[in-house]
């Protein structure tokens, strides 16, 4: 697919930044544990799904091993893998040795519509599970990046868990059918482990693989290492497509026209490390109240006082 429009985003990132002779102040001011349980929260809120797949949010297991297409000049391209490396980094995940397989991708196109439509056409195993909502979203025509995530879900001895509703609902305890008082769905999963918690799920759900898609056409103007650090953002999380503003300075505003981000705030750097503190066997309603904790102290502690 012609890629001239990649020409003007590569140009944006190439752009020097402003030059002074003056010095530069950076003020902050110590942010509360208070404030930032409620930033957190609201962050959290616009970019966790709503209805996470199998009832829990899902992380990567890792290692990482990104590729970039589409983009002709190696040294940009490895400018992008560089970005989202130092956030798989951050995560605390490790990047795969170079010759992997690769099981997250990031795709430049100037036509993401067409490219969206040609995998969930012929690649049958790196489309999501189908969810009307999300295709509808792939198929955005102003989406400047899309997104999506192959999801595992797997008992905790981390073998394959099985899409098994039929069994679910002919079980049964105390005579009562559990399929009466249980979802027996397509997010009702079979395993081979159990036990009496009321906490823990006997189910973790994994990111086997992703894909991001970037519309040229779309994306031309914005910083290229504040587009990749999005990219990683978004992808490592894995966040909601398309998140909503977290009311705090993100680079999710790239896009916005409110602002300039040139890569991850402490904000999204919280938000990336809470999806790796929370424990995977819970369902979303807790695992989601780990996250948020986990920012919050992140937080408190990366803003200096003034």
């Amino acid at each position: 697919m012609p890629l001239l429009p990649l020409l003007g985003l590569l140009l944006a990132a190439a752009q020097p930044a402003p030059q002074s002779d003056a010095g530069i102040t950076v003020e902050a001011s110590r942010i509360t544990p208070e404030q930032a349980r409620i930033a957190s929260t609201a962050y959290a809120r616009a970019g966790l799904p709503p209805n996470p797949n199998y009832g829990q949010y899902a992380r990567w297991q890792g290692p990482i091993c990104a590729s970039v297409r589409g983009i002709p000049d190696p040294a940009v391209a490895g400018l992008v893998l560089a970005r989202i490396k130092a956030a798989v980094a951050e995560t605390g995940l490790k990047t795969a040795e170079s010759g992997c397989k690769p099981n997250l991708t990031v795709a430049f196109t100037d036509d993401a519509r067409g490219l969206v439509g040609l995998v969930k056409a012929k690649r049958r195993s790196a489309r999501p599970r189908f969810d009307p909502v999300l295709f509808s979203q792939l198929d955005s025509a102003t989406l400047p990046v899309r997104w999506w995530h192959v999801l595992t879900p797997a008992d905790p001895g981390g073998s394959a868990a099985t899409v098994d509703s039929g069994a679910l609902a002919s079980a049964s305890s105390n005579a009562m059918p559990l399929g009466n008082v249980l979802p027996a769905g397509p997010d009702a999963i079979g395993t081979n482990s159990w036990n009496s918690s009321l906490v823990d799920t006997n189910l973790s759900v994994w990111a086997k693989a992703g894909v991001a898609v970037v519309d040229v056409n779309l994306a031309t103007g914005v910083s290229l290492e504040a587009l990749a650090d999005y990219i990683a953002l978004v992808m490592l999380a894995p966040m909601r497509l398309p998140p909503d503003a977290p009311g705090v300075p993100s680079v999710l505003s790239l896009f916005d026209g409110s602002t300039r981000p040139t890569g991850l705030s402490i904000w999204d750097r919280a938000f990336l490390k809470g999806p790796y503190a929370m424990q995977m066997n819970r369902s979303a309603q807790r695992q989601r109240q780990q996250l948020i904790s986990a920012m919050a102290r992140e937080l408190v502690a990366d803003v200096p006082p003034q």
